[in-house]
């Protein structure tokens, strides 16, 4: 299964409020590490745009109970970025693809950000 979101950067913004919203504290420090604002507001973009992939790639819609904070995102050493399931998430990916694993890639401009989630 493949999912796929693609926003536009200027939509996003890094307050507080929205990070705590859809963010773990994780996710807010690779944030927060940006070295402009420009890049701290692209790295936003890419976080609500790879959870919204996940969830399509899983089948999950507004109406299942699918939280942001059901998926994490984060980077191994080299920078590649990763996620972890919890709660609905982690039962949608058990119950329709056991023994699979979900798989992600991003690409951001100042202006744009796309993600791609793949179950396999």
């Amino acid at each position: 299964m493949i999912g796929i979101d693609i926003d536009e950067v200027e939509r996003f913004d890094s307050s507080s409020q929205f990070l705590n919203r859809i963010a773990f504290e994780e996710e807010i420090k690779h944030i927060e590490k940006a070295k402009c604002d420009s890049l701290k507001q692209q790295r936003v973009a890419s976080l609500f745009s790879v959870k919204e992939a996940v969830m399509k790639a899983l089948g999950l819609g507004k109406t299942s109970g699918v939280s942001f904070k059901d998926i994490k995102m984060l980077h191994d050493e080299s920078g590649k970025p990763f996620v972890e399931l919890y709660g609905i998430a982690q039962i949608a990916l058990q119950e329709k693809f056991a023994g699979k694993s979900v798989h992600i890639s991003l690409s951001h401009t100042p202006t744009t950000v796309v993600a791609v989630a793949v179950i396999v």
